[in-house]
């Protein structure tokens, strides 16, 4: 039956395979993507191939543990044990002591060259000795055929083995097919050898070895990579623990030391007028000394803990110091448990910059369930001369100190958000808000400092350079010039 016309245009066909309908779209689109995945996988498949090709002759670094010279000598030397069939083919068809000698002589020099320089240039990184080494298993055995007889083609069988350690699969792969070619054919032609017919327990060996040295090689390239590998996450472990290590004590030190210099200046100004509270202020600043040189160590010691309603009771400290109204929540209970050291760091780092940097008279600290946020009334951080890093942030362009890009690393490995920017812009003094948000989502019972230090629990975190230094301290209350 002819094919029916469609869809009113003459001469479309609605035959399959052909574009008129539907169906020849569906059948031709199916064939063309099993093609294209077919032809994908077959590039993938020739790249791998061309890759195991042309992949250099692993070669051993400094430091690494494998099979090593010694090892390959003690096991080589038990398969040695198959060169005795060329001592007994040879004691078969010669009965003078000088061919015999002879031949006892080769095949001491061909085991001697396996035994020892081999491993050398394959364990020990020896690159120079491959071709010497080569040509000389080659002229061992090319003396040996016509002077002592057949049985030296068992030596062809170690030739092969050290063509596949030597060289690259794409020149060792016809050269040990070669070998079990001549293995096969050649004893037939040479009447005094006394054979007949293809040698396969000859040439079968060859092909078995060569294999079987495929096979070590690739073992001995992946283990050398996975120690590779290992060696460079250990690596990474131990650099991200080491910024870890410096952002937690730039943290600790920048907090102490800034309260530590608060109260001292204002002992030293009550010194004259009230020597008893500059007295207790100087003993205040003994016991934060003390607590910083404790926090230091245990940082070190990776024991240390950050707890929300410390850090707000030091900040409602520190403030008064500094002379700087504070309106703080009275309690953290609304906060949950696994964000209350999240939050903690929140509060040190925004307290910390706002007694150093701000110039404010006020201080607000708002926490939720979920976000917790710090404003003050001060010139911002824009016009700060000891700040150096700038990130641009929502609300304006705030120049990122250590600590604040620290506390960014903590916020973003909780899987949270940190806003930081003016908190009126436009205005003369436009103040500093700091803001953290949690999703929900993402808050469940995961300690913040391991998901910091460890990929697997939390999102991935973008580590930056940080830089262990602590600046001059200088006080609102000089800048403002206000009276102690």
């Amino acid at each position: 039956m002819p094919p029916r016309a469609t869809g009113g245009t003459p001469g479309r066909s609605d035959a399959p395979g052909t574009s008129g309908t539907s169906g020849g779209l569906g059948t031709s689109g199916g064939l063309g993507g099993l093609g294209a995945r077919g032809g994908e996988a077959a590039m993938t498949m020739g790249d791998g191939l061309r890759r195991w090709l042309f992949s250099p002759v692993p070669v051993p670094r400094p430091g690494e543990h494998g099979m090593g010279a010694w090892r390959w000598r003690r096991v080589g030397g038990v398969f040695l044990i198959y060169l005795g069939y060329a001592v007994s083919d040879m004691t078969t068809l010669h009965d003078d002591a000088a061919t015999v000698v002879f031949g006892c002589v080769v095949l001491t020099g061909f085991s001697a060259v396996y035994l020892w320089a081999l491993p050398l240039a394959v364990f020990e990184g020896r690159r120079g000795y491959r071709y010497p080494l080569i040509l000389g298993m080659t002229a061992c055995i090319a003396v040996y055929l016509p002077i002592v007889g057949g049985g030296g083609l068992v030596m062809t069988v170690y030739l092969a083995v050290a063509l596949t350690l030597l060289l690259r699969p794409v020149v060792s792969i016809p050269l040990v097919v070669a070998i079990a070619a001549v293995d096969t054919w050649l004893p037939a032609h040479i009447a005094w050898w006394q054979v007949t017919g293809p040698q396969w327990s000859t040439s079968t060996p060859v092909l078995f070895a060569a294999i079987a040295m495929h096979g070590i090689r690739a073992g001995t390239r992946n283990q050398a990579e996975l120690r590779r590998a290992n060696q460079e996450i250990e690596r990474l472990a131990k650099e991200q623990e080491r910024l870890r290590i410096a952002r937690d004590l730039h943290d600790l030190l920048g907090h102490a030391l800034t309260t530590i210099t608060v109260k001292a200046e204002l002992a030293s100004k009550l010194a004259a007028r009230d020597p008893t509270r500059a007295a207790d202020e100087m003993a205040q600043v003994a016991t934060l000394g003390r607590q910083a040189l404790a926090d230091v160590r245990a940082t070190v010691a990776g024991y240390r803990e950050v707890s929300l309603v410390t850090e707000l009771a030091a900040a409602r400290q520190v403030l008064a110091a500094a002379g700087i109204r504070a309106q703080l929540p009275a309690s953290g209970d609304e906060v949950p448990g696994q964000l209350r050291e999240l939050f903690g760091w929140v509060v040190r780092e925004g307290v910390t910059n706002a007694v150093r940097h701000s110039g404010a008279d006020h201080l607000r600290v708002t926490l939720g369930p979920c976000s917790i946020e710090i404003v003050d009334d001060g010139r911002g951080r824009s016009h700060s001369p000891s700040t150096s890093r700038g990130t641009p942030t929502s609300g304006g362009i705030v120049r990122a100190g250590t600590g604040l890009a620290g506390l960014t690393e903590r916020v973003r490995a909780a899987g949270g958000q940190l806003r930081a920017g003016p908190a009126h812009p436009g205005e003369p003094r436009p103040g500093f808000r700091l803001r953290v948000d949690v999703d929900p989502v993402v808050v469940d019972p995961v300690d913040v400092d391991a998901a910091m230090i460890s990929p697997v629990a939390g999102q991935p975190v973008h580590l930056q350079p940080v830089e262990l230094q602590l600046e001059d301290v200088v006080t609102s209350r000089q800048e403002r010039g206000n009276p102690g």
